[in-house]
């Protein structure tokens, strides 16, 4: 029998059902076989678990047949055997966890095991469990007001609002924590600055929870001031599996230059290329371009934080990559 780590996005419980038969007559037990596979799920730093902590390395298959007969098993195998079971309808349950133990999916079946009916399929679709955001912002208090406030704003990856409270502003040494308790699954936060009702600064951040987890993180809010020298830095902020990076032309940008920002996507699967891309462009944390891998704009003198969000149907692929664009004055 070989062995291989199971992993996450669309794992699939192949369950054939062999029968053993002398004559005609169908008999009262059977053999369960259980074929397990699944593609490899990844996943990034900051704000996640690590790699490990988000790759299925067992599964454990519960269910209850006919005559009050139940099953329990757990295994890291691909085929798993289980004989002397009842003919008739049986319930299935399983849950995959990482090697640390942590629930990560599950999924529920019900199949006839008969010497007829001999195949079904098993997908693992719910996210399990909940987990805690901590993060940690902060930003030059010497360069802001008093009255200096902070709004943020958490979705879900399907786009769904979640509510989410700010706490008090350390207005002395300008920092805010945000935490809260979630449903395991992949979010984004979008963050915007005020300072005397002026947007300042902000950042859009995607990030993942895991059940028993929490995901913590910090996220420097900058503060964009004129500059007669153009330079610019990248910040790879990649929070979950769809990874890229973003560059710009023209290289030697002028004041009053027109900028184009292009993102190009890394670490694609087979299968999925950057037109199945949700691609959505952000400026200080406000929504500047839906569903484009390019942005152009004339940008005004000083620093600008822009922010690409990207996001597939698959589950778990949000991401995020950040550049910070200078221009002179």
């Amino acid at each position: 029998m070989n062995h291989r780590t199971l992993s996450f996005a669309g794992l699939l419980l192949l369950l054939a059902l062999l029968i053993g038969c002398e004559n005609t007559v169908e008999p009262d037990n059977a053999t369960l076989r259980l074929n397990l596979a699944s593609e490899r799920f990844r996943t990034s730093r900051s704000l996640l678990p690590t790699p490990q902590d988000m790759t299925i390395a067992t599964v454990r298959i519960t269910g209850t047949g006919p005559k009050g007969q139940t099953v329990d098993v757990q295994s890291a195998d691909q085929v798993v055997e289980i004989g002397n079971l009842a003919i008739g309808t049986w319930k299935l349950h399983a849950v995959g966890s990482n090697s640390k133990g942590t629930a990560l999916v599950s999924g529920d079946v019900t199949t006839l095991l008969s010497s007829v009916t001999n195949e079904a399929t098993l997908e693992l679709t719910q996210l399990v469990g909940e987990g805690t955001m901590s993060i940690e912002l902060s930003w030059d208090p010497d360069q802001v007001a008093s009255d200096v406030r902070l709004e943020a704003q958490l979705f879900h990856q399907s786009g769904s609002p979640v509510d989410l409270e700010v706490g008090a502003l350390n207005k002395t040494d300008g920092t805010v924590a945000l935490a809260k308790t979630l449903p395991a699954g992949s979010y984004y936060l979008k963050l915007q600055l005020f300072s005397q009702e002026v947007l300042v600064s902000g950042a859009s951040q995607s990030l993942r929870i895991l059940d028993g987890v929490t995901s913590d993180g910090s996220i420097e809010l900058i503060i964009g001031d004129l500059s007669t020298a153009y330079t610019i830095m990248v910040v790879n902020n990649t929070m979950l599996p769809i990874e890229g990076s973003i560059v710009f032309s023209p290289l030697q940008a002028k004041a009053g230059d027109e900028v184009t920002l292009t993102y190009t996507p890394s670490n694609l699967p087979e299968g999925i290329g950057i037109n199945d891309l949700q691609i959505d462009w952000y400026c200080e944390g406000i929504l500047v371009q839906a569903s484009q891998a390019a942005y152009t704009s004339i940008p005004l003198a000083g620093v600008h934080r822009y922010d690409v969000i990207v996001n597939h149907d698959r589950l778990g692929s949000l991401g995020s990559s950040t550049i910070l664009l200078d221009m002179p004055r």
